[in-house]
Formats: C-alpha cells, structure tokens, sequence
C-alpha cells in the first residue's frame, strides 16, 4: 500500500437531515470504525444517510472504489455515544466497508491512506490522534477490529500500516496541502474541470495527483 495516491469524493448529505447538525470546528482527531453491514458500499451507505432522519452519521465512508466524504469534516456527525466520549464534537468519524463484493485489500489500502491524509494534514500522530470505536466504548463496540480480525489483521496492525503510509508520503515528497485552520478564516478552491461522467472526472482526479496534487471530487447534485 505504500506509495498510493486515491482521490476522495464530496458527496455531502443534505442539511435537512438531523444527524447532519453542523458546526463549524477544528477537528481534533480522527475514530476508526467499520459500518458492521456487510457488503454495503460507500455510495449504498451515502444513499441510505440521504434517505430519513437517522440517531446516528459519520463523515466518511471507504470501500474499494470511493472515499465518500457524506459530512464536512468540520462539523459534528453522531458516531460515538456522546455519554462516554467528546468524538462527536472534536473527531473524524471514518467508516470501512468491507464483505461481500466488497475487495477487502482495495478497501483497506484506502482506508489506511486516508487515515494516513488526515494525519499529514493536521499534523497528527497516528498513535495518538487516531482512535478505536472499541477503544472509546468498550462495553458495546468492537469496531473497526471486527472487520481487521477476520481480515487477519490487528488494530495494531493498522496503525502501524497507518504510519508507514506517513513515512512513505514524506520520504516520497507527496506533501499534502495543508489547510491551517487555526489562521484561515477563508478557503479558496481551484477547480480543474465540470464532468457528466463519473469516469471522467476521475481521470482528471488522477493527473492532478501525478502533478503533485490532492483532488477531491465533488458531487453536485443540484444541477
């Protein structure tokens, strides 16, 4: 997995729903989770996310096609019982789908890459910014080790996986640009191109990323 690159998607849930709350804060580190449904793809869980009104959400969902980003990843989403943790305010909720048709070693390379974006984007240590769902509520959760487990690795594992991703990006000079949010109020985004077809936009994704840059395409349902 190291040396990979993958584009990431901005399909955004609509902002009717309540399990979309908003917010606008600095997020502060990232949990780790697996959907628990089996099979299910990014964009199935996109669409079911985008159907009703939900007790719970996540920003992002990964399988071996997409990374789906469903909620900006500055405001809340309801993925950790607020009872035993702070992860709904202040994390990144990310999703792994796996099973059924589901390629588990593509849907793990872009799991671990993305966690491995976050962390070169904010500046996080994988070891202490990213967390478990098992870790954070023990008495009910055992995801993302659920889905590892059964593909013969630990969570452990993954971190490690994590940070090699990291040591690979920085030896390889694929720096990440970076949005301090802590200074910048505004943002100002560069678009390459407007496309019909999905194929399309992901091959101007991917020269953008041999030129050097992160894309992330977006899906504009309003047109």
């Amino acid at each position: 997995m190291v040396g990979n690159r993958y584009s990431i998607t901005s399909m955004l849930i609509d902002k009717k729903w309540r399990h979309r709350p908003g917010g606008n804060r600095i997020p502060r580190y990232a949990v780790a989770h697996d959907t628990g449904n089996e099979g299910s793809t990014a964009l199935q869980n996109f669409n079911y996310f985008n159907s009703r009104h939900l007790a719970a959400s996540a920003h992002v969902f990964i399988d071996d096609q997409d990374i789906l980003i469903i909620i900006p990843l500055r405001e809340k989403a309801w993925h950790v019982r607020r009872q035993v943790s702070d992860a709904n305010d202040w994390a990144i909720g990310v999703e792994l789908c796996y099973g059924g048709k589901i390629s588990w070693v593509e849907a793990y390379k872009r799991y671990v890459w993305f966690f491995s974006w976050l962390c070169q984007t904010y500046e996080w240590n994988p070891t202490l910014h990213i967390k478990g769902h098992f870790q954070l509520d023990p008495g009910r959760r055992k995801d993302p080790v659920n889905a590892l487990k059964r593909n013969g690795k630990s969570f452990e594992d993954f971190l490690q996986d994590v940070k090699d991703q990291l040591e690979s990006i920085k030896r390889e000079g694929e720096g990440v640009h970076r949005v301090n949010e802590k200074k910048h109020d505004r943002l100002y985004r560069v678009q390459i191109g407007c496309f019909k077809q999905k194929g399309n936009a992901e091959e101007a994704a991917r020269k953008a990323i041999k030129a050097g840059f992160d894309a992330i395409i977006h899906v504009d349902e309003s047109s």
